[in-house]
């Protein structure tokens, strides 16, 4: 039994990692690093769930129950400290020469949000069955995913822009590469954890929403997939050259020779319009020459 539940736990890591990688058309990504980015995923988890143990005592001391709880619990206690881990994974091949296209970015971010959620899941079902399993298949696992799809489209934006000496566009990218998972995981654990059917159902729309979303945004990344150089993101335009104009050659007329007719009244050659041993006219049927 415990052979299937972690084939179920792990099998939704597994088969949107592989989706994501092979999506990557232009130049694959070394399965070493991946796996690396993934593992440090996975590490981020226990430091993640030791740090939200300690704020959620802070918020608890320090806060009444109530809405205000709630949001700085899930927002800041999870989704801030989660995202966190997965962003420090991430940003390990900020600077490394395998992350050359923007599209690397998702591939590396969705390794370490993926590491993040198998672990996580793995304790889950271990904990709640098959049918935690399931449900976790359905949304928290592609939640995730989609989480580190946002997050890797802008780093490796924010990455071309500082490669181009755009400091103030690189350093924006990068909080927003960090920002709109937050908001989107920190929205969907308040609201399941408010217990109203009618959030709990807002949440689940909107993470399947946002899904979908993700997954479209990895197939428009892919099929417009550019490198990272300083010139990639304002490149110039090439200048439109002149077609070249024909040369004009002139045309050379043939050159008289010294003697073009003969006398055929003395035979001598001669030049001239009149011969030059007996005088007479050179005969009209042989001015064609000139």
């Amino acid at each position: 039994m415990s052979i299937i539940l972690l084939f179920a736990a792990l099998l939704p890591a597994a088969v949107l990692m592989w989706y994501v990688y092979h999506k990557d058309t232009v130049e694959k990504e070394p399965v070493g690093l991946v796996t690396r980015v993934f593992l440090l995923g996975a590490v981020a988890g226990p430091v993640a769930a030791i740090l939200e143990n300690i704020l959620f005592g802070v918020f608890e001391a320090l806060i009444p129950q109530g809405a205000l709880l709630l949001v700085l619990e899930y927002f800041i206690g999870v989704a801030v400290v989660e995202e966190a881990g997965k962003y420090a994974a991430l940003s390990t091949v900020r600077r490394h020469p395998e992350f050359n296209y923007v599209f690397d970015g998702i591939v590396y971010a969705v390794a370490a949000a993926l590491g993040f959620a198998a672990l996580e899941n793995v304790l889950y079902v271990f904990d709640g069955g098959l049918e935690v399993a399931i449900s976790r298949a359905i949304f928290s696992v592609p939640g995730h995913c989609a989480d580190g799809v946002v997050m890797g489209c802008f780093f490796g934006l924010a990455r071309q822009r500082e490669l181009a000496g755009n400091k103030v566009g690189a350093r924006s990218y990068y909080w927003l590469a960090f920002l709109l998972p937050v908001i989107e995981h920190g929205f969907y654990d308040t609201a399941l954890s408010t217990e109203s059917d009618f959030m709990v159902l807002v949440a689940l729309a909107t993470q399947i929403a946002f899904t979908v979303f993700a997954m479209a945004l990895v197939n428009h990344v892919s099929k417009r997939d550019v490198p990272l150089s300083a010139n990639s993101a304002s490149a110039p335009t090439p200048m439109p050259t002149m077609p070249q104009q024909p040369v004009y050659q002139p045309r050379v007329m043939p050159v008289p020779t010294a003697a073009n007719w003969i006398c055929p009244h003395c035979g001598q050659p001669n030049a001239g319009k009149f011969c030059g041993e007996c005088g007479n006219p050179r005969p009209i049927n042989h001015l064609g020459g000139n």
